[in-house]
């Protein structure tokens, strides 16, 4: 069994990893969004640390990035110190479901958000797990995109 110590804390794009923010930036910049820092209403980073036991034990440690605006969802990961990997979405191309309300949840516990739907750089839908605490900030974060989806879905329906 492994055991993943997560901690997720409210920040701004500009005291995010620097790593986690200039990969975000490049990403944006890549599929011309220009709009996709304006208005953030919240910004989350969130480092998972996970303790392997066994033969093949150690320490894995990843740093993940999310933020949102009133039209985009932004998030990247890198783990351990590796590149890392950046998505984006419109916010009404996209579901947001809490994981705990999964099925997957009984089989693999874990703490997040799934996102279906359509990405930015690809052409076809696809789910993402987008990693946040239960703690205060993770929450609120979940209540920041649901409210912010709400509004999304009927911007694009008039």
């Amino acid at each position: 069994m492994n055991a993943i110590t997560r901690t997720t804390r409210a920040c701004t794009i500009e005291t995010l990893n620097e790593g986690l923010r200039n990969a975000m930036r490049t990403h944006g910049a890549r599929y011309g969004l220009n709009d996709i820092e304006s208005d953030v209403l919240m910004c989350c980073e969130t480092i998972s640390v996970r303790q392997k036991k066994g033969l093949f034990g150690g320490i894995k440690t990843t740093l993940s990035a999310v933020y949102i605006t009133p039209k985009w969802l932004v998030w990247a990961d890198s783990t351990d110190q590796n590149d890392a990997g950046v998505g984006s979405a419109q916010l009404k191309h996209i579901d947001a479901r809490d994981y705990k309300t999964t099925a997957s949840y009984t089989i693999s516990p874990d703490q997040g958000l799934n996102i279906t739907g359509r990405y930015t750089d690809k052409n076809r839908t696809g789910i993402t797990f987008i990693v946040l605490s239960s703690e205060s900030a993770g929450q609120k974060f979940r209540q920041v995109l649901e409210e912010a989806l709400g509004k999304a879905t009927n911007n694009s329906k008039n």
